[in-house]
């Protein structure tokens, strides 16, 4: 009756009226525990988590357990300001780089070989940024000797060549008399200035089947009441 009709509250003993505001606010704070562990579930199933970043900045507020309102009965989940990007994979959205130009994309390489890995800590743009060499086509007499010079520079330890906006490792450099032989591997792809993220709605999915068991889970927590 009170739940259809919150003007009734007033028609409860006090005994009652407190058992009823304890059991809804244990019902919320259940439902907003359910929603983070199957937030959780879907972001594993939806996602490479490469570490627990993600499933640590998810984080839920309790309602007050003494509430003397309905009104002060709510609980509150979503994602911490640190992870700004999983509102991103919910609502859809557009990346781009906060200062503006070209988006700096990790490739494989700079994973260690696996997309599941976290950037090495060795490659990080603010660790590499004072040791990119740039690729200047007017450097010397042609756009290939230019390149050499450059590769040259950046196959010393520690160096990366900037060619074409991408950044490069250069492996094997070798010359001997106007013979030069090197290979390239791309740590940065830096060819799109934004990207697309299609709405996956992982936290909203979450919070259906606990919004759909609001009153099962009231009544249970009224029979532990009694």
């Amino acid at each position: 009756m009170v739940i259809d009709d919150p003007s009734k509250f007033h028609l409860l003993t006090e005994d009652m009226q407190k058992d009823v505001l304890k059991a809804a606010a244990a019902t919320v704070n259940i439902q907003a525990a359910l929603t983070r562990r199957n937030a959780i579930e879907n972001l594993h199933n939806d996602f490479v988590l490469r570490n627990q970043f993600t499933e640590k900045s998810l984080h839920f507020e309790q309602a007050p357990k003494e509430a003397k309102s309905f009104e002060e009965i709510e609980s509150h989940i979503g994602a911490l300001d640190r992870a700004p990007y999983l509102e991103r994979q919910e609502k859809g959205g557009t990346h781009t780089n906060p200062s503006g130009g070209q988006l700096s994309i990790p490739t494989t390489a700079a994973r260690a070989g696996s997309n599941r890995n976290l950037v090495q800590k060795s490659l990080y743009r603010t660790k590499i940024n004072k040791k990119i060499i740039k690729y200047n086509p007017h450097q010397a007499g042609n756009g290939r000797s230019a390149l050499v010079i450059a590769a040259q520079a950046a196959s010393a330890p520690g160096k990366y060549l900037k060619y074409n906006k991408n950044i490069y490792k250069v492996l094997d450099f070798k010359k001997s008399g106007d013979n030069v032989s090197f290979r390239l591997e791309m740590i940065y792809f830096r060819g799109k200035s934004a990207t697309q993220t299609k709405a996956t709605h992982w936290l909203t999915e979450a919070s259906l089947k606990p919004a759909q068991d609001a009153q099962s889970i009231f009544n249970s927590q009224m029979e532990k009441l009694k």
